[in-house]
This record gives structure tokens, C-alpha cells and sequence, in this order.
């Protein structure tokens, strides 16, 4: 397909340029509730802490009224509701390589957010997030039944950061649990970093994982995922309406991977 002819699907209309748009008040929430009991601490396998990868965070959500399957669609399918994933912080969304035309484990997004009203626009012109391949990343030693990998390079193609995300059924919703694990042997920064410091070389730069802006994203998931995803659940486009199955199965390697391929979407003539 030439370029003239791609099309790439967006979070829609939003202030430019974004590193302007950080006046805009938040919307109220109450911080999300925990899981009952608490899901067990994640630990990272001996093959990550090797690698130099450490896990400077993980938070754990109890989310009612959020099924699986809809939290596996949200991944797919996040240019439909990228502003209500957390109102007034998330500034741009587009997708570098879409679901629906590389298939989940090659996708990449591009987004920039403000953890704060008034706070410097995370990601300045925009931060690509790329799908990392599971079975040879996922960095646990243990995982709940479906799971998401997500990270950040920087020009050497390192990996600087990876976002986890897992989750699964539980009575009444869903419980999830976010977690953030850092390459401590990375030699430099992503380059919308360097673009920031470049800027101003005394900018603090907070990441997301040290604010509330993970609390904030998971207590909407309930207010719109459930609405939305009824509301596209039986539209009959899977180009439009990607379907994604992100269970997750452990191999007698005792490796975890996907139970599913999910690939690019095809259509049958």
C-alpha cells in the first residue's frame, strides 16, 4: 500500500500543538479499588534480573463491572476512546502501526499526556509505545490470564522501559495489576527526553508510574469500557471492530506466551 493511500487510525480532534493544551482541568475520580484479598507481589524471573531490569513499580486495581474480553478489546481498539482513558491528561493519540494491519504483536502507538493540569506535556510531540514481543519478553514469574507487554526505546534501540499490564475475571469485574520495569543498564534516554532537556536542561522529569496517573487511568476504565464496548461489541467490521484475545497460557517450557495469534485482520471476498 503506498503511503498516499494508508490510512491510520486516531484518537480524533485535539488542541495543536499538544505541548500547548496543559490548562485543561481533570475530571474528578475517586482512586480505584483494590482487590479482595490483594493479589500476591509480582516478582520479576532470574532471566530479567540478569538481563539488569529492575521494577520500580506495580499497582493492583479492582475494576467492577470490566469483563476480560473487554479489557483485551481496549488494546486493540484504543482509538476509539484514548480521551476518555483519562480526561483532560491524554493529549494525542495515533496509531505508528495499527492492530487491524500488522496484528497485535507488531503494533505501535504513538501518544502524549500530562500527569498534571499546568505540567509540561509528557512525550512532547509524542511518545511511541511499541507492542514488545511476549514469550520472549514477558519479565514474571508468574501472570494472571491475560496480559499486555508495551515499551519505549531510545535511537539505539534499547529498550528503556516496559508498562505490564495484567488481568482477569474475578467476581463483579476485573482485577488488574499495572507495572512498570526498567533496563538499569540502558546508556541513554528515549529521545523525547533528550528533546525536553534539550529545551530546558533543568526540567524534572516525573514519570508516570510516580504519580497518580496510573490510579487515574484504571478508575476510568469502569465509567466508559463497559458502555463503549456494548456499543461496538456486534459491529460486523473486524477492521474496523478488531477482535483481540489476549489469554495467556504457560508452555511445558515453562515460558508464558499467548494462547491466540492475533494477527492482521483479513477479510474474506
Amino acid at each position: 500500500m503506498s503511503d498516499s493511500l494508508r490510512y491510520i487510525p486516531n484518537g480524533g480532534q485535539t488542541y495543536q500543538p499538544v505541548q500547548d493544551n496543559i490548562h485543561v482541568p481533570f475530571k474528578a475520580y475517586d482512586p480505584p479499588a483494590k482487590p479482595s484479598p490483594l493479589l500476591p507481589p509480582l516478582e520479576l524471573s532470574d532471566e530479567t534480573v540478569e538481563k539488569g531490569y529492575a521494577l520500580p513499580s506495580q499497582k493492583q486495581h479492582f475494576l467492577p463491572g470490566v469483563t476480560a474480553e473487554m479489557m483485551d478489546w481496549f488494546w486493540a481498539n484504543m482509538e476509539k476512546c484514548y480521551y476518555l482513558w483519562a480526561p483532560g491528561s491524554h493529549k494525542k493519540f495515533s496509531w505508528v502501526r495499527s492492530p487491524a494491519e500488522y496484528g497485535m504483536g507488531g503494533s505501535a502507538l504513538m501518544i502524549a499526556e500530562s500527569c498534571e493540569p499546568g505540567l509540561a506535556v509528557f512525550g512532547g510531540e509524542g511518545v511511541t509505545i511499541e507492542r514488545l514481543p511476549f514469550e520472549e519478553f514477558y519479565p514474571f514469574k508468574t501472570c494472571l490470564a491475560h496480559a499486555i507487554c508495551e515499551g519505549v526505546y531510545n535511537d539505539k534501540r534499547e529498550l528503556v522501559d516496559s508498562t505490564i499490564h495484567l488481568w482477569e475475571n474475578t467476581e463483579g469485574g476485573l482485577n488488574h495489576i499495572t507495572a512498570t520495569v526498567s533496563n538499569t543498564r540502558c546508556s541513554m534516554p528515549p529521545s523525547f527526553v533528550l528533546e525536553v532537556l534539550k529545551a530546558d536542561p533543568n526540567a524534572k522529569l516525573v514519570p508516570n508510574w510516580a504519580t497518580e496517573h496510573e490510579d487515574y487511568e484504571a478508575s476510568q476504565w469502569p465509567v466508559f469500557l463497559p458502555t463503549l464496548y456494548g456499543l461496538w461489541k456486534d459491529h460486523p467490521d473486524p477492521s474496523q471492530n478488531v477482535f483481540c484475545d489476549l489469554t495467556v497460557i504457560r508452555g511445558a517450557d515453562g515460558r508464558f506466551r499467548y494462547a491466540r495469534e492475533n494477527g492482521p485482520v483479513t477479510l474474506s471476498e
